[in-house]
């Protein structure tokens, strides 16, 4: 049980998690916008 509460305490790495999900949701809402808008990745691309 120790190295459980160790693992949950440990806040090395916590930020690039953040960084991560920040990433994520602003991929999720771009891609939403994109298709609100009518448009589709295949008029971006070519």
């Amino acid at each position: 049980m120790p190295l459980i509460a160790k693992f949950l305490s440990d806040q090395r790495g916590v930020s690039a998690v953040e960084y991560g999900l920040i990433a994520a949701i602003l991929t999720v809402a771009t891609t939403f916008a994109v298709s609100a808008a009518g448009y589709n990745i295949t008029d971006f691309i070519g």
